[in-house]
């Protein structure tokens, strides 16, 4: 995650959300905000530098309603397309995601695997993730990527923990390379 500026807005955001008791809340319409405006066509538009910066602000506010939006969330949205920062946006998401759940003491994390995962293995993965990052409290959501062929991929706050038989294939194919040469 990069992004010094959305970490800022992120930051402005959070406190505005505290001073409202809405953090969680505004997470949620964060993240609507973040899915609406990533869809490809209206992405599209708000970011063409043929459209109008009023028509793109106007668009902004019919969609900002559409989602009913907060106010804050709205302003928020509005400042980003008058500034021409849109594009930060899901950014913005990712950062403010990452301080509400450092202020609540959680963390996300990914569970991949090559076939869906029985609900006592999910859970041993999350107790795994829990000792791991020290948080009482995980989000973890799964996948399945059958490209694995086995086993699974742990991400942990950007942090991979690879144990699929893929890797573990790569692994032993480079040894062998370097081996051999």
């Amino acid at each position: 995650m990069t992004g010094g500026l959305a970490k800022r807005y992120a930051r402005a955001l959070l406190e505005l959300a505290r001073e409202e008791a809405s953090v969680e809340a505004s997470g949620e319409e964060l993240a609507r905000a973040v899915a609406a405006f990533e869809e490809p066509h209206l992405e599209l538009l708000m970011m063409s530098p043929t459209v109008d910066a009023a028509a793109r602000l106007g668009t902004a506010k019919a969609v900002t309603v559409a989602l009913a939006l907060s106010k804050t969330l709205a302003d928020l949205v509005a400042l980003l397309v008058e500034r021409n920062r849109l594009v930060i946006l899901p950014d913005i998401g990712r950062w403010y995601d990452n301080l509400v759940d450092d202020e609540l003491g959680r963390a996300r994390v990914t569970i991949r695997s090559a076939a869906p995962l029985s609900i006592a293995e999910k859970n041993e993965l999350v107790e795994l993730a829990r000792r791991l990052t020290g948080r009482g409290e995980i989000l973890a959501a799964t996948e399945v990527d059958p490209e694995l062929l086995g086993g699974v991929a742990l991400d942990v706050r950007g942090t991979v923990y690879d144990g699929s038989v893929k890797t573990q294939l790569e692994r032993l194919t480079k040894g062998m390379a370097e081996g051999g040469a």
